[in-house]
C-alpha cells in the first residue's frame, strides 16, 4: 500500500516526504555523534539541506554525486559501531543517501527505501526497549504511529 501511494505522488511530493524523514532521522545521527564523537552531523545536515533546496530548484548532479560520497564517508559501519545508536545513525545516513540518489535518477524506489529505513529505526528502538516477537513489534503503539505517519504523508 505504501509503495503504491508513493508511486502515485508527484516527484516533488516524494522528495518532500523523503526530506521530512531525513530530518526526523537526523536527530538519531546527532545523538550518535554526541556519544561517540565519530562522524560529522554538519555534513549530514548539509546533505539534507541540499535535498530540501532541490524541491523547487534546478539540481546540480555533480554536486549531488559529491554529497553522496561525503555522506558515505560519515556513515558508521555496523562492524565498528554495533550498538543501537550506530544502527540509528547508519539508517539516517543511508536514508539521506537514498534521497540524494533520487535526485540523480528520479527512481521512486529510493523514496520507498527511505520510508523503510524510518520504520527500521522505529523497529530497532522498540526492540531495544522490549523483547518482542515480530507481531509484538508490529502491534506496538510506536510502530503503529510510524506506519500511520507514513501513510498519512503519502496520501
Amino acid at each position: 500500500m505504501l509503495k503504491e501511494q508513493i508511486g502515485s505522488m508527484p516527484s516533488t511530493k516524494q522528495l518532500e516526504f523523503a526530506v521530512l524523514i531525513c530530518k526526523k532521522l537526523f536527530f538519531d545521527y546527532q545523538e550518535f555523534f554526541d556519544n561517540t564523537k565519530w562522524g560529522d552531523p554538519d555534513t549530514l545536515m548539509d546533505a539534507v539541506c541540499l535535498c530540501l533546496r532541490a524541491i523547487n530548484n534546478k539540481i546540480d548532479i555533480p554536486e549531488v554525486e559529491e554529497m553522496i560520497v561525503q555522506v558515505d564517508s560519515i556513515t558508521p559501519a555496523t562492524e565498528d559501531f554495533s550498538d543501537w545508536l550506530g544502527s540509528y545513525a547508519m539508517n539516517a545516513c543511508v536514508a539521506t543517501s537514498e534521497t540524494l540518489l533520487f535526485l540523480v535518477d528520479n527512481n521512486q524506489d529510493h523514496i520507498y527505501t527511505v520510508a523503510t529505513y524510518y520504520t527500521d529505526t522505529v523497529d530497532f528502538k522498540i526492540h531495544e526497549e522490549n523483547e518482542l516477537t515480530y507481531s509484538g513489534i508490529n502491534d506496538h503503539p510506536l510502530m503503529i504511529e510510524a506506519r500511520n505517519f507514513l501513510l498519512e504523508k503519502t496520501k
